[in-house]
């Protein structure tokens, strides 16, 4: 029952995308030839944050060593002062600029069509349609699904709970995974979610976590970037588990964090750099998730039962296989409809 589960909900998740992929018009940018390329990362916030931004600046520092390329950071970047910082950077002639988060999507948008020698990539968002502009973005379902699959096996309350940054459109992607994979392998389970409005508030972060665990939650995770690091705090004095966020958080608390969804931004900022330096960077959205190592879980260190531990990864590795199966299968029914 739960392989038919995990496959009828696969394969939406790839009808959806394929239907998208298909339907994108693609035009042609003119790569220059460089002996170096200069690349911007523009981040909403700051580079130490133990999350999502911080592995962004990781990505694009390895790729940095590993290709000798100049780079800039900006970070803590509002939505009101981006244009100005786009196009600043622009003006100083970066070839690729990055926009690490989904809101930066029609900024670039409009900034793209007065720049159309400079590339230029949002992360976490769908807009593309320009000649010089494309979208890198996890499969945020699969994520939330992992992360649902852990919480509702090593739940004893049936009561687990996710704290949220702010309400955007990959967090409810990833909420709504999230509920389909608890559920699937505990339909008793309830999800509460809380909602602190901030990315940047330990103390709301930490208020709301207690507020969670006062209800009954025994397990807990969040989206909320550096926010995320009170909900670990609340959890570690309370002795319940936590559920780590994008990054591996279990040196923030090595007995409470049970493991950690990986959400590898810096793998996607070194992609998105990769292609371009390859001049195969192409404006449409690409999709990344566990088929592509980009979403996955961290080891339990010993937090998870051993045998919860063997299932929980018995069936990622059935979500994966899956995914190639039903890739593999829509990609011939395109070939043998042309």
């Amino acid at each position: 029952m739960l392989l038919k589960k995990l496959s009828k909900f696969f394969l939406l998740c790839i009808i959806v995308a394929f239907s998208f992929s298909c339907s994108v018009q693609k035009e042609s940018y003119k790569f220059l030839s460089k002996k170096k390329i200069k690349i911007a990362l523009v981040l909403a916030g700051p580079i130490n944050d133990s999350s999502w931004n911080e592995a962004a600046y990781k990505g694009l520092k390895r790729f940095q060593s590993d290709h000798k390329t100049d780079i800039a950071v900006v970070e803590k970047v509002s939505l009101a002062d981006s244009k100005d910082v786009f196009s600043e950077l622009a003006d100083r002639k970066f070839d690729l600029i990055i926009g690490h988060g989904y809101e930066y999507g029609f900024i670039l948008k409009k900034i793209a069509r007065k720049y159309p020698e400079t590339f230029f990539c949002c992360l976490g968002g769908e807009i593309s349609m320009e000649p010089n502009l494309c979208s890198f973005k996890f499969k945020d379902e699969q994520y939330g699904y992992l992360i649902g699959l852990v919480a509702g096996l090593n739940t004893a309350t049936n009561k687990v709970g996710i704290v949220v940054g702010k309400n955007v459109p990959s967090v409810e992607r990833t909420i709504t995974g999230m509920r389909k994979g608890l559920r699937s392998v505990n339909p008793k389970a309830d999800l509460i979610v809380s909602y602190i409005n901030t990315w940047s508030d330990i103390a709301k972060g930490r208020e709301a976590g207690i507020a969670q665990i006062n209800t009954g939650v025994d397990v807990i995770t969040h989206l909320a970037d550096v926010s995320g690091i009170g909900v670990i705090k609340a959890a570690e004095e309370s002795d319940i588990s936590v559920i780590g966020a994008v990054t591996d958080q279990h040196d923030l608390a090595p007995t409470t964090v049970i493991t950690s969804g990986i959400e590898d931004a810096s793998q996607l900022v070194y992609l998105v750099c990769e292609n371009y330096y390859e001049k195969i960077l192409e404006p449409r959205t690409y999709s990344f998730g566990l088929k592509e190592q980009v979403i996955d879980l961290t080891p339990a260190y010993g937090n998870i039962d051993p045998t919860t531990e063997t299932k929980i990864n018995r069936l990622k590795d059935q979500l994966v296989n899956l995914e190639a199966a039903q890739e593999e299968i829509l990609e011939n029914a395109h070939k043998k409809s042309k």
